[in-house]
């Protein structure tokens, strides 16, 4: 498995690697900082819509009209049903359980049939986990691992941004309920199949 130290590192990789089976990637560190990737696809604006939508946040039409195209993401790409409880429920499990391993967030919702293409997300399940932090500051340290049934290289950016956002939604949840500061870890990104473009 291969370490990056930036969203944008994994995400020049990628485009060598294209289109293969199984791509694997570590940051030991998922900060803000370098989560964000900016392109002619993706500008901070949109970046930051799409993570807001996404983490189950309230959007309004105006900003749906600016932002949203079917390239993007579409339907497909939607993952805000049902999110603001999927979250308290991730948060939930690893307030009382800290070493949960059901500290997972699944993209659908129901089962569904390989022509339907709205329920077909390609980000399938977020789990999240506490590890014991190395650090004198912190008592633990968050990360979480994405999997991905197909990654499209040029939307890496919009994933990579809401995979951020919604750690640290989750991690504030945490640490309002613990009452102490959690130490942000690392994010790993799978992927199943990587093609360059959503056209591949």
């Amino acid at each position: 498995m291969e370490t990056y130290s930036s969203a944008q590192e994994m995400y020049n990789d990628a485009l060598k690697q294209a289109p293969t089976f199984d791509f694997v990637g570590v940051i030991d560190f998922f900060s803000k900082e370098n989560a964000v990737i900016e392109t002619e696809l993706f500008d901070i604006k949109s970046l930051e819509y799409y993570a807001k939508k996404n983490c189950g946040m309230e959007v309004s039409d105006e900003e749906k009209k600016i932002f949203e195209t079917e390239y993007r993401g579409g339907s497909q790409g939607d993952y805000s049903l049902e999110m603001s409880e999927k979250i308290d429920n991730v948060a939930e499990s690893l307030v009382n359980f800290p070493n949960s391993k059901r500290a997972v967030i699944m993209m659908n919702n129901k089962w569904w049939n390989h022509e339907d293409t709205d329920e077909a997300k390609c980000c399938r399940e977020i789990h999240f986990r506490l590890t014991a932090s190395k650090s004198e500051k912190y008592q633990w340290k968050l990360s979480c691992t994405a999997f991905f049934r197909a990654q499209a290289v040029d939307i890496m950016p919009k994933n990579f941004y809401f995979v951020f956002n919604i750690m640290q939604v989750v991690k504030d949840k945490v640490i309002n309920s613990l009452n102490s500061d959690i130490e942000t870890g690392s994010y790993t990104h799978f992927v199943t199949v990587l093609v360059p473009t959503r056209y591949d």
